[in-house]
């Protein structure tokens, strides 16, 4: 800084400082160094944000301000601010508390501390320096935000091997980031409405609002300033008494917490179950539960505490109770009852049995996620666990609702196996052949009828000499259906001529084996 500055020239730097607001300007206008300038106007500062005050002091007063002051009062007010730093912090994160707050009653106690401006600088700096910013930016018990991951789980059949994906719903405090995942077997409305239901149940608690990026089942019509929820969502919001938010499109800063979350539940989560063989997605979730335990209680690395106890001491007593009921979404179709007892889910395309005594009865299916109700005449017959795969052409079958007398019952109804039998070997052998095939392809022979009236209906609607064409082919590769059929009838792969088998005829100029001894 080189020598210490008569009075009168530390009046004149205060003076162009005032006028110019630039320490670099100042320095040009005066022709000297930029931390010169810094340097008396920092003292200058440190008893007083308004200059005009400053220069008003007589010179003896000026003097001892400029000349006198010590470097250890800096280092005092820097001291004092920093014990003081974790108790603000706890502060802030109640209700209402504001850094403007915190400031008024800060000066209060020390008149001679750093200003407003100076106070939030090194406040900041603190902050960044211990990882602590969004802890600022959130409300505790206000939002919970939601995405689903990008990378799915999966898990095993024991019976068939079949190997099936499922979609994992990770949801977030910000304020604490306590986190919740849970594994579903779609991105649909009905999933993901259980989704959210397990996450509140998971809390204890609800939040003011919802907020997630723009999800098919979450938002119809994207909008950045009045985006348009899906009605169902908006039932779940009504009954809960919340809000529903969504990010602006391709902003996913506006919702950094869940997108950081998703990436941890990759590394504490999926990385620790990835040499796991799960049989069901109940296995998954199970867990999912134990990893998340140990995820929210790992102590944070730059600050006290963990997510859970920032959770359990911030955020749940902030937020409202829950309802005595969840929100439940349930479904409704009519369905005939089938002459195999059972009724169509037009949804899923499979079957579900009522009581062999209701056949041909106009029946009403009520249905959620997870389980199917039929009832017919205003009275539930059966209820079902709904087929957690979703394949189509499926049959869910109670022994309690087949008659006693099997046989007889499907004598009374018009037909059974052995008249789809009968009725094939009109059309020929290898028809026959298949309705057999498909006769013993079910645990119970009436749910494969539909499949052989399809087949017999083909005849009628192609012919009988095409089915029994198509029949042939199906016999020469040892397996058929109704959609095998069905695909060859419409592709016209019945009226393709078998392939060419290619004969060497004997020759004379053709040697025999004896030519090579």
């Amino acid at each position: 800084m080189g020598k210490i500055k008569r009075m009168d020239q530390v009046r004149l730097i205060l003076r162009t400082y005032q006028r110019c607001g630039s320490f670099k300007e100042t320095a040009r206008r005066l022709k000297m160094s930029k931390n010169t300038i810094k340097h008396y106007v920092k003292i200058a500062h440190r008893s007083s944000t308004d200059l005009d005050k400053i220069l008003a002091l007589e010179y003896k007063d000026f003097d001892v301000l400029f000349n006198h002051s010590s470097g250890s009062e800096e280092v005092f007010l820097e001291q004092e601010f920093f014990s003081k730093v974790p108790y603000w912090l706890k502060e802030l994160r109640s209700p209402g508390v504001s850094r403007q707050l915190i400031w008024e009653e800060y000066r209060k106690g020390n008149a001679k501390g750093y200003s407003y401006s100076r106070f939030c600088a090194k406040l900041k700096r603190y902050l960044r320096s211990k990882d602590l910013t969004l802890a600022l930016k959130h409300e505790p018990g206000d939002t919970l935000q939601i995405d689903f991951a990008g990378k799915k789980l999966s898990w095993v059949d024991p019976k068939t091997g079949e190997v099936t994906l499922c979609e994992v719903l990770v949801t977030v405090c910000p304020f604490s980031h306590y986190c919740f995942a849970i594994a579903l077997p779609s991105q649909k409305v009905t999933d993901f409405i259980y989704g959210i239901n397990q996450a509140f149940l998971f809390l204890g608690k609800l939040p003011k609002k919802i907020l997630s990026d723009n999800l098919k089942s979450y938002v119809t019509t994207s909008d950045r300033y009045e985006p348009k929820f899906n009605e169902l969502c908006v039932q779940l919001a009504d009954h809960y008494n919340l809000e529903l938010q969504a990010t602006r499109p391709r902003k996913p800063k506006d919702k950094a917490s869940v997108e950081n979350a998703v990436r941890i539940v990759y590394q504490r989560i999926y990385a620790p179950l990835r040499n796991e063989v799960f049989h069901s997605i109940e296995e998954i979730n199970r867990a999912i539960v134990d990893q998340l335990s140990i995820h929210n209680q790992i102590p944070f690395q730059k600050k006290e505490g963990c997510r859970k106890e920032l959770f359990e001491q911030y955020e749940k007593p902030l937020m409202a109770d829950l309802p005595n009921e969840l929100f439940e979404l349930k479904k409704s179709t009519k369905a005939k009852v089938q002459r195999n007892y059972h009724v169509f889910l037009g949804e899923e395309k499979n079957y579900y049995s009522v009581p062999h005594q209701y056949v041909g009865k106009q029946a009403i299916v009520f249905y959620n996620r997870t389980l199917v109700e039929i009832y017919i005449d205003r009275t539930r017959v059966a209820v079902h666990k709904r087929l957690a795969h979703r394949n189509s052409n499926v049959y869910q079958t109670h022994d309690k609702h087949l008659p006693k007398n099997h046989e007889q019952w499907k004598a009374s109804q018009g037909y059974d196996g052995a008249y789809f039998i009968d009725q094939a070997a009109k059309v020929g052998e290898a028809t026959k052949w298949l309705i057999q095939q498909v006769l013993i392809a079910k645990i119970y022979e009436a749910q494969t009828y539909n499949s052989c009236s399809g087949i017999l209906h083909l005849a009628k609607r192609y012919s009988p000499q095409r089915v029994e064409k198509a029949a042939l082919r199906c016999k020469k590769v040892g397996k058929g259906n109704y959609p095998m059929m069905k695909k060859i009838l419409e592709k016209n792969l019945d009226q393709v001529e078998e392939a060419l088998i290619l004969k060497i005829p004997t020759h004379d100029n053709i040697r025999g084996p004896q030519a090579y001894q």
